[in-house]
């Protein structure tokens, strides 16, 4: 008897989901030169770039359903269906009953274990000729991707973050030699993972060490750096409605929107809000510990305003409003994180001020545009003077906000990203093919 379908429906559980509708769109022109792949893009963020990629992939004629977790709170994209779409695209939101306890690792060991449950069953579901992962919590990643081995549907690791580096530094911070014990097993599992995967698609080449050193194959691994969509994000006035309706207009305004973790430190922005000009206002757009730390400990900083995530569909007026766009990431996250809200900045036309490691390859992309400022995290004297001389320079500000634009609508080319996409897509089906008739 053949255990393994049935090792994988143990892992596939039976779980509630929901699913999207359908509506018509014409189809890609290259559509006839690829046969019709079924797929799915499991992005457990929502976040728009992946969704932005599911909607290309689905306009070049394949069967695309995007599956997110909506119990996770962050910014998202589109994750909805609209007017437009092709018939061939659906959206799948999968809940866990209540918000993913990020923070509490007892209750997040139980979502995480539920997750993998769900998530499995809701790829297999689709019976796809591959499904590309994103975002994952790393339990659920090895569960999940286990079942998907199990039953020889070939992955495709969208490596957004290393996963395991980030919990053997936050491990080591808290547990000390435990703490290094627990990044150990985090790095073996992430290792498993991606030696697992038919390709590992890392958004940067500074992952590239790593994956070697877990033996993924150089062949295996196709660098596609994140991009924003720009045709999602058109240039708005500084004065629009999200502006009025908050108090910006007639206000230096710096902002940061997005998430705001331990791998951010929100003293900066506290320290920053302290030292701006009479009359700035600072405003956080961001849920989670960071802007939980900023409530409790710097709420009466003047000029300081915490928001909420806005939908977005906002997101155009709101980056829009700022004066300045802020980045935070601390040094020892460097290695292991992009943060992409910067690719979001760029597409707005504001100067970025990055209080980022040199080595970071954001701010590498933020130096090349000349975009904006590049300072080294912790060095809160030269932060703050960046942003001062910022705020005193309308026409510096203009000049880096033109810039931003000018890259982002230079580079950020979901065609090209989908056409990537698309051929390695394809050649892992074949690839599947080939084995499958080798194996009869």
């Amino acid at each position: 008897m053949d255990s393994k379908p049935q090792i994988a429906e143990l892992i596939a559980g039976e779980e509630g989901l929901s699913s999207g509708g359908a509506a018509v769109i014409s189809l890609h022109p290259r559509q006839a030169q690829q046969a019709a792949l079924r797929l799915v893009v499991h992005d457990y963020s929502g976040h728009p770039g992946q969704i932005h990629l599911s909607r290309e992939l689905a306009r070049r004629g394949h069967h695309v359903e995007h599956q997110f977790c909506a119990s996770y709170t962050t910014g998202r994209g589109a994750t909805e269906r609209r007017d437009g779409d092709p018939d061939s695209f659906s959206v799948r939101a999968i809940e866990l009953g209540s918000e993913f306890a990020r923070y509490s690792p007892i209750a997040r060991l139980r979502q995480e274990l539920q997750y993998a449950r769900i998530a499995s069953r809701a790829i297999l579901a689709t019976r796809p000729d591959v499904a590309v992962l994103s975002n994952i919590p790393l339990l659920s990643m090895f569960l999940l991707t286990m079942s998907l081995r199990l039953r020889r549907v070939p992955y495709v690791f969208w490596h957004q973050d290393i996963y395991s580096e980030a919990i053997r530094v936050i491990a080591r911070d808290r547990f000390g030699q435990l703490g290094g014990l627990i990044g150990w097993v985090a790095g073996r599992v992430e290792r498993r993972v991606a030696r697992g995967a038919a390709a590992v698609v890392p958004i940067s080449d500074n992952f590239i060490a790593q994956l070697e050193a877990w033996g993924v194959q150089r062949s295996n691994v196709h660098v596609v750096p994140n991009w924003a969509a720009i045709d999602e994000m058109p240039a708005r006035p500084r004065a629009n409605a999200w502006a009025r309706a908050h108090g910006l207009v007639d206000v230096p305004v710096v902002m940061y929107a997005g998430t705001l973790g331990l791998k951010h430190d929100p003293s900066v922005i506290a320290k920053l809000a302290r030292s701006a000009p009479p009359g700035c206002r600072v405003v956080v757009v961001s849920e989670g510990k960071g802007r939980e730390w900023l409530a409790s400990e710097a709420a009466e900083t003047a000029g300081l305003t915490l928001l909420d995530y806005q939908p977005y569909e906002q997101l155009p007026d709101m980056l829009a409003s700022a004066d300045v766009l802020l980045v935070v990431l601390e040094s020892n996250a460097s290695r292991y994180s992009v943060p992409s809200k910067v690719l979001n900045y760029l597409c707005a036309g504001r100067p970025v001020l990055a209080l980022l490691p040199p080595d970071n390859a954001v701010a590498h992309m933020v130096e090349a545009a000349e975009a904006g400022i590049v300072v080294a995290p912790g060095d809160a004297g030269a932060a703050s003077e960046a942003l001062n001389s910022l705020l005193a320079s309308p026409v510096a500000r203009a000049g880096m906000g033109i810039a931003a634009r000018r890259y982002a609508e230079r580079t950020f080319d979901v065609t090209h990203v989908g056409e990537r996409f698309e051929a390695l897509l394809s050649d892992i089906n074949k690839h599947q093919q080939r084995l499958t008739v080798k194996g009869h």
